[in-house]
């Protein structure tokens, strides 16, 4: 069940988020324009929520390709019960699957409303939105462990 905010949860402003950002290891003004356009926080809450060893996240990974190669993690996780259409990726022409992944230190990242995005075939992504989503940044992704394919 997704992690739920109460009235002492207080919503993040852009401003936080990009200086949570910077402390964590994206300095890419791209980037930080490429999370914080991934949260439909206008009118949804986006919020810090802080891990614990045992927590377990899941990530929809693409399927190796010839344009993409290996699989690889990124920053962007979910919870159980999670779908593609909520957190607005898709499979693009080689599919995704679940992965799964286990806290082993204590973080913080930024939660919120995945924002609907329009289809992009180039990084397989678009989709109504609407779901929970995690971004993990870069200086905290080895708080986490991988432990391969959900099935």
């Amino acid at each position: 069940m997704p992690y739920r905010p109460n009235q002492a949860t207080p919503w993040l402003t852009p401003d936080q988020v990009r200086s949570f950002l910077l402390a964590n290891g994206v300095t890419s003004s791209k980037m930080t324009k490429d999370v914080l356009d991934g949260f439909d926080y206008a009118s949804k809450p986006l919020y810090f929520r802080t891990f614990e060893p045992g927590d377990i996240l899941y990530q929809f990974i693409r399927n190796a390709s010839l344009e993409t190669g290996a699989p690889r993690s990124g920053n962007w996780f979910c919870e159980a019960g999670a779908t593609t259409g909520g957190l607005a990726v898709f499979g693009g022409g080689s599919g995704r699957r679940r992965y799964k992944f286990e806290v082993v230190q204590q973080f913080t990242a930024l939660e919120g409303v995945a924002r609907a995005q329009s289809r992009n075939w180039g990084w397989a992504g678009g989709g109504h939105g609407g779901g929970t989503q995690i971004f993990v940044p870069p200086n905290l992704i080895g708080q986490i462990a991988g432990h391969g394919p959900d099935e």
